[in-house]
């Protein structure tokens, strides 16, 4: 028959290791408990600022064009992902894959750029690419488009800043 001593430190040294094995197992590696927080919360949100917009043709730079906009920025599909929505004069929503606080659009790789010139419209089509970053609470994007036309360069340069609301 177990003596009364032995039966107190077994079960001492039981609650000692359930009591350890609880703490160990509920900690995450970076030493937290629960689940692992998804980076892209913190930037998920409406971010309210304002646009510029510059078109060269050639050597000749029309005057840029400004104006507000409103971006919201949502959790993409996949674990680096986030859509973004740029509402201005002429919206646009894209994929983009964050690195830090850091991110590159994925999904688009083509625009169009609209000159007008007397009153009469022309459309080119141009390479496009675009990043951004995040910081504090606000975002800044910059995206470019850029094609050549009878041997001449037109291209689109836009700076697109806002503040978390």
């Amino acid at each position: 028959m177990a003596t009364p001593y032995a039966v107190c430190t077994f079960r001492a040294t039981f609650l000692a290791v359930l009591i350890t094995s609880f703490f160990v197992s509920g900690c995450k590696k970076n030493g937290g408990f629960g689940t692992d927080v998804d980076p892209r919360d913190q930037y998920v949100g409406t971010y309210d600022g304002g646009y510029q917009s510059s078109i060269k043709l050639a050597t000749l730079e029309f005057p840029p064009e400004s104006g507000t906009t409103s971006i919201v920025i949502t959790k993409g599909s996949n674990a680096k992902e986030l859509y973004i929505e740029v509402k201005l004069n002429r919206p646009f929503k894209v994929t983009a894959e964050l690195e830090g606080n850091g991110f590159k659009v994925i999904d688009r790789s083509r625009d169009q750029i609209t000159i007008n010139i007397n009153g009469k419209a022309s459309n080119y089509e141009g390479d496009f690419s675009a990043t951004g970053v995040f910081d504090k609470n606000q975002i800044a994007i910059t995206t470019t488009t850029e094609t050549v036309q009878t041997g001449s360069t037109v291209s689109r340069i836009e700076a697109i800043t806002g503040t978390k609301k």
